[in-house]
């Protein structure tokens, strides 16, 4: 189990209890649509970690005769779980809430209360947006600080192979995004004595999380049936095998994460023609060291053996891959 995405994880889930109790005391005084929808927000998002918690918990049971490559995809699952919540429950009821404001407006109340609770909520995602780009940058090895690790946390988000650390990533900002806007809101129906500016805020938050549940289950879905490894990867993969003494040539390689952080690579190497079986067997036996070495990423790797057939497929392979990449 990565520690990274553990202490993120809790580290959301502490921050989600408090900010929710704050957004809950202010929305039950207030009778605020947007606070409203951000306490049903932070809610969410508890339950959601404690989703992805289980998920991980029962991810990191050992293989058995039933499952030989592990329990690694139950993160998956319970992050599509996860996803699915914040879309049904925080999406949906927040643009309700925000309808019915604005249909049937009720007047906002204890407005100093409300701008201090999404005060005191914004500071707590603020803190929680920044350990979640802590562990962004940890997943994909990259180090960058100030606003160049803003930036580079988007960059690589897409190449983080933890869902529980996608997940928090995304959610802590758009929580963040959330609070903003209810906190505009709030403000702007105060000075305008308009209350549908505060049910359009709703309704915006509510999309917002609409979207990010919908884009983290189509993430989550895409893990789940088997996504390969990054580009990078796989072409790290073939430059390992190709510096190994005998090894002419990498014909295929096929990868799969059957985890947050485990790799199955099924591959074909070439070697020179007429060798002996155990030479062979030696010249298998270190590129997986080799591999499982330098990306400890691999857990499950299965090499075959073929005759150099005098035709190199490993450069092409790899143009191909390096335009992958670009895209």
């Amino acid at each position: 189990m990565h520690s990274t995405g553990y202490k993120a994880l809790w580290i959301a889930l502490f921050a989600n209890l408090s900010v929710f109790l704050t957004k809950a005391i202010a929305a039950w005084v207030g009778n605020s649509a947007a606070m409203f929808s951000e306490a049903l927000h932070s809610l969410s998002d508890l339950v959601n970690s404690i989703f992805l918690l289980v998920g991980m918990k029962l991810a990191s049971r050992p293989a058995d005769m039933e499952h030989p490559f592990g329990y690694g995809k139950e993160v998956y699952f319970w992050s599509f779980i996860a996803s699915v919540f914040m879309f049904g429950v925080t999406s949906m009821g927040s643009i309700t809430r925000g309808y019915h404001q604005i249909i049937d407006p009720h007047p906002i109340e204890a407005v100093e209360l409300l701008v201090i609770a999404l005060s005191l909520a914004a500071l707590f995602e603020m803190y929680a947006v920044r350990a979640a780009m802590s562990a962004v940058l940890n997943d994909v090895g990259v180090q960058a600080r100030g606003f160049k690790a803003i930036a580079a946390s988007f960059k690589n988000i897409n190449n983080v192979a933890n869902p529980a650390v996608k997940f928090v990533f995304y959610e802590d900002f758009a929580a963040l995004v959330g609070v903003v806007i209810a906190l505009i809101a709030v403000a702007i129906s105060k000075v305008t004595n308009n209350i549908v500016y505060d049910g359009a805020a709703s309704i915006i938050i509510g999309i917002i999380l609409g979207v990010m549940g919908v884009m983290l289950a189509y993430e989550n879905r895409d893990m789940i049936i088997g996504r390969a490894a990054h580009p990078n990867i796989v072409r790290r993969i073939g430059d390992i095998a190709m510096r190994v003494p005998g090894v002419t040539d990498v014909q295929e390689i096929k990868t799969m994460y059957i985890g947050a952080h485990s790799l199955l690579v099924n591959m074909t190497i070439e070697t020179k023609p007429k060798l002996s079986i155990e030479y062979a067997d030696d010249i298998v036996a270190e590129v997986e060291k080799r591999i499982v070495k330098r990306l400890n990423i691999v857990k499950e790797i299965n090499i075959e053996v073929v005759a150099d057939d005098k035709i190199s497929d490993w450069q092409k392979k790899r143009t191909e891959l390096n335009e992958l990449d670009k895209h």
